[in-house]
């Protein structure tokens, strides 16, 4: 427990129990001397210290019982004996659990014996002044009172500072500041510790137990008001907290840029926590000075704030941080999402393009290739047509034979272009068929062998997931063909639960994916469409290598 207490201050508690040290030779005397008094008042001063009684709500007072008694022993005995009272008797219950280390017990301790024997010091040069035993002791124990308050605001800013808690002038001015709280705890200590002094002297020491009851009663009542002002005070910060929380949420919704979002949340938590004391980086840039508070989901993101926030505090910036992350979430992800559209946009252009060019391929191949035929059948056919008027049997013989060839050719390139676009054509369960006749073409077209690896059965597969598969393979087998020079090809189908797997393997050339030339689109318009179909596309190859593209297409 002592591992995190400045040097500085351990020191600084040392010193003070050294002080109490050189102090005990006389209170042991003082006790020896009377001893009835020492105990009784240090029994009163022990019982009375564990009653922490909060007082005003309203300007946050809290008063021990114990440090009116301290202050009455201080005026009712000797300084050296008042310094081993405080010492002794101000006990609290944090000690008694074993909830604050030694040092920090030994500097409570001590600084509380001190600030007794300051207040007797003060006590009885007042008293020696003053010719009436009453009024006498009434100033002696004001002089007390102030003696004690100075000893113990002195003590403890010296220590706030060398925690490193606060800078001294900030320390000392919060003991002392705001002012009704430090009057108000003043006038509370002197209205206890008079009427005990008066009722000591004049009366008898046992008359001091008469103030049990209406102090009892007090402590009732007043932890009783206590507790609804803290309730009430906790409620209005919840309030204040989803006040907040509600109309940064409002205004954040209307936010679409990270740093505009960013600078929102700043001014919502400087409104909210009353300080200009507030960071929020996207970079996680906080100052030393300033608590860092992550914001889930947008790391390194972060939010700081002033280390002294505690409480209700703290769980609204944790809240607004948590509030700012969903936020960042959602920007990013309306940014992936756009980009995606935009990818969407641009990719149904090129696929559109691309259908077009298919389009007028073929258009051009009938336009070029069998028209001709056609119109050759259709001039013989007017010259076979001639030959017989004119009787010549043998020419229109030649004629009719030429006839039936270009009819026959035309045919047969009709054939080849209607089978192209049956190749476009995919029904549900034609993977496998339209794979296997792929390689086929691919040996018969090109010379080059192809192997199918793949189930005997094949899963039910959505029909796009099969259009988007067999296209894919395809597309890689027609690269193969044109630009491979390979003697083999193998293409391995893998079915899992989420999804299927497609490796085009082929012993050529290779090439390096990263220098593709300019206007060689193909394997970036298939990436493109596997990664639109939330999938895989991935390229290895090397020049002399051969090629391996592996195609993971989900459910």
């Amino acid at each position: 427990m002592n591992a995190g207490l400045p040097l500085g201050f351990r020191l600084y508690a040392a010193a003070l129990g050294g002080l109490i040290l050189l102090v005990l030779p006389g209170g042991w005397a003082g006790l020896l001397a009377d001893p009835a008094d020492a105990l009784y008042l240090t029994a009163l001063t022990a019982a009375a210290s564990m009653l922490t009684v909060p007082m005003l709500p309203d300007v946050d007072v809290d008063v021990l019982f114990g440090a009116p008694l301290a202050v009455a022993a201080a005026v009712l005995l000797p300084p050296h004996l008042a310094v081993v009272v405080g010492f002794v008797g101000m006990v609290n219950r944090r000690e008694l659990r074993g909830l604050t280390s030694p040092w920090l017990s030994l500097f409570n301790r001590s600084q509380l014996g001190l600030s007794a024997g300051g207040a007797a010091i003060a006590a009885d040069r007042v008293g020696q002044l003053v010719g009436s035993p009453i009024a006498g002791g009434i100033l002696a124990t004001v002089a007390g009172v102030v003696a004690y308050d100075a000893v113990n605001i002195s003590l403890n800013s010296l220590s706030l500072w060398l925690l490193g808690r606060l800078p001294l002038p900030a320390a000392a001015y919060g003991n002392v500041l705001p002012f009704p709280r430090f009057t108000v705890d003043f006038l509370l200590v002197s209205a206890l510790a008079v009427p005990i002094v008066v009722i000591y002297r004049e009366f008898h020491p046992l008359g001091v137990l008469l103030l049990a009851l209406p102090l009892g009663l007090g402590y009732t009542a007043l932890r009783s008001a206590r507790q609804s002002a803290d309730q009430a005070r906790e409620l209005t910060v919840q309030v204040r907290e989803l006040e907040t929380l509600n109309e940064l949420s409002r205004r954040l919704l209307a936010q679409g840029d990270p740093e505009r979002i960013a600078e929102t949340t700043r001014e919502a938590l400087r409104k909210a926590l009353n300080t200009d004391e507030v960071v929020v980086s996207l970079r996680g840039e906080v100052p030393p000075h300033l608590r860092p508070v992550p914001v889930p989901g947008a790391a390194p993101a972060a939010v700081g704030v002033p280390h002294e926030l505690q409480g209700a505090s703290m769980d609204a910036v944790e809240a607004v941080a948590g509030l700012l992350g969903m936020t960042l979430e959602r920007t990013e992800l309306s940014e992936e999402l756009a980009e995606v559209e935009r990818a969407r946009t641009a990719l149904s252009g090129r696929i559109l393009e691309e259908g077009t060019r298919e389009r007028s391929r073929i258009a051009l191949e009938i336009h070029d290739d069998v028209l001709p035929y056609l119109a050759a059948a259709q001039i013989q056919a007017d010259n076979v047509r001639s030959s017989l008027a004119t009787a010549d049997a043998a020419r229109a013989e030649r004629l009719a034979t030429v006839t039936q060839d270009a009819i026959n050719d035309g045919i047969g390139r009709l054939r080849e272009v209607l089978a192209s676009l049956h190749d476009q054509i995919i029904v549900p369960g034609s993977l496998r068929p339209g794979l296997e006749a792929a390689l086929e073409d691919l040996r018969v077209a090109h010379g080059v062998e192809g192997e199918l690896v793949a189930p005997d059965t094949f899963p039910p597969l959505p029909l796009a997931v099969e259009i988007l598969v067999l296209e894919t393979v395809r597309g890689c087998l027609t690269n193969i063909a044109r630009h491979a020079k390979a003697r083999h090809a193998m293409v391995t189908l893998d079915f899992k639960d989420s999804g299927i797997s497609a490796v085009i393997c082929d012993d050529g050339q290779g090439f390096d994916p990263a220098t593709v030339p300019d206007g060689h689109h193909g394997l970036s318009l298939m990436a493109q469409r596997v990664e639109l179909a939330r999938g895989r596309f991935v390229v290895s190859s090397a020049p002399g290598a051969g090629t391996r593209i592996q195609v993971e297409v989900p459910r």
